[in-house]
């Protein structure tokens, strides 16, 4: 029986992935870096909604026509619908309103959850791993971590900084750090947790040789993430090559090897942070956290930040406060003294932290059993082809930077469609 409506559907999703691989971390909007998250937003809103739209539209066209469709449910599938359905029950009983809808200046409430999850079920039932992905990212990256490479020699080929300022005014002429086409620092780093072991494990896997080109971005991106100055990138690209680099070898016995490697340097890692001997630095304060310690200025004050979210979370533990309403309802205030101002804590820096304050316990189970599931898919289909090993190594990357990241819909979406393509049906 042919299908034409459903092709078509097919082949819309198939361009949608292209435009949020290849175009979207690219584009900063018209005012450089002063709007980039509302810019990036509505670029990510727009694309999505009329991508779901006419995708929509299509299948229920094919219905009236008579087409038939059958789908594969996977439990992912069930876990993620959950979480959408918690967070749903959690903004409409919220007392903070419409903040929970878009989520303020941030635009982390409810929409960009919902959208997100439209990404994850459509790129999954709809959509195909296909090398034409990677090497869409790989352009992405490419041009991303080339404009931060001159950001970091003090030049602004693009003007993406105020006027007379570049990237080393950070926290004097603006309040963070900026680098690449995707805005703040940490999220730069966030992008290239998700590229950069993705396409150098494609390029590694591929048996086709013009994707050994793809090893230019991954290692260009890699070298970005050890020079852009963020702790998390660094710590997440670690836990991602302990656990990526068993499952990414096809060999049986060789896998087994690799993981009990893996193993031995985690827990080597581990006690090596316990005794650490020194008195400062990231590694003495993920030594002190060992020891029970989380003082208020470590993680560049997220002590604090945690401490504070942990305190609203037991205020609210069951539905949370609402998608979104975080800057609401935290308490905490830094003055610059350089800048004389004031900077508002609005955001947890720490997803999995933030699912928890802002709609409960249920939904984070929820979301991380989603997880769960799709890494069983993942090394259950390593040996498919080189895309779902490398799918899986940038999206096991992306999800440990997430202990540490905003979450913001400035890269978000992108983690959702690699979400997607590994959760794609077998037939």
């Amino acid at each position: 029986m042919d299908y034409p409506f459903l092709d078509r559907a097919k082949w819309v999703t198939d361009k949608f992935i292209l435009v949020m691989l290849g175009v979207f971390p690219l584009f900063v909007g018209f005012e450089g870096y002063d709007n980039v998250t509302a810019s990036k937003f509505w670029f990510f809103a727009v694309a999505t909604g009329v991508w779901a739209a006419v995708t929509l539209t299509l299948l229920v066209c094919g219905l009236i026509t008579g087409e038939r469709y059958r789908t594969e449910v996977r439990p992912a599938h069930l876990a993620v619908g959950l979480f959408l359905a918690i967070g749903g029950v959690s903004a409409a009983v919220s007392e903070y309103g419409t903040v929970c809808f878009l989520g303020g200046s941030r635009f982390d409430g409810y929409l960009t959850t919902v959208l997100c999850g439209l990404i994850f079920f459509g790129v999954s039932l709809l959509g195909r791993p296909r090398r034409r992905y990677m090497w869409a990212l790989g352009v992405s990256a490419t041009v991303c971590s080339a404009v931060a490479v001159m950001q970091l020699c003090g030049l602004d080929p693009l003007g993406f900084y105020p006027d007379g300022t570049n990237y080393y005014d950070k926290y004097v002429a603006y309040n963070s750090a900026f680098l690449g086409t995707i805005g703040n620092a940490g999220l730069f780093a966030a992008y290239l947790c998700l590229a950069a072991p993705l396409l150098t494990v494609y390029a590694v896997l591929s048996r086709t040789k013009r994707d050994r080109i793809l090893f230019l971005p991954g290692l260009l991106g890699l070298g970005m993430l050890a020079v852009c100055d963020v702790d998390a990138g660094v710590t997440a690209l670690a836990g991602c090559a302990l656990i990526a680099v068993p499952v990414a070898i096809q060999n049986d016995r060789a896998a087994k090897a690799a993981g009990c490697v893996s193993g031995a340097l985690a827990a080597a890692g581990l006690g090596t942070l316990y005794f650490w001997p020194g008195k400062s630095g990231t590694l003495y304060e993920m030594s002190q956290v060992l020891h029970g310690h989380l003082a208020d200025e470590f993680g560049s004050h997220r002590g604090q930040i945690w401490k504070q979210a942990w305190g609203l979370f037991l205020e609210k533990p069951w539905l949370g406060g609402g998608p979104g309403s975080t800057a609401r309802r935290f308490d905490i205030r830094w003055y610059s003294e350089v800048r004389n101002k004031t900077a508002v804590v609005s955001n947890c820096h720490n997803v999995y932290l933030g699912y928890l304050v802002n709609m409960g316990i249920f939904a984070l189970l929820a979301y991380l059993a989603a997880i769960g599931c799709t890494v069983v898919t993942w090394v259950r289909r390593r040996k498919r082809n080189a895309l779902y090993p490398a799918l899986g190594a940038g999206f096991v990357c992306y999800l440990i930077q997430d202990f540490f990241g905003l979450g913001l819909c400035l890269t978000a979406p992108m983690m959702w469609v690699v979400w997607g393509l590994l959760e794609t049906e077998t037939e």
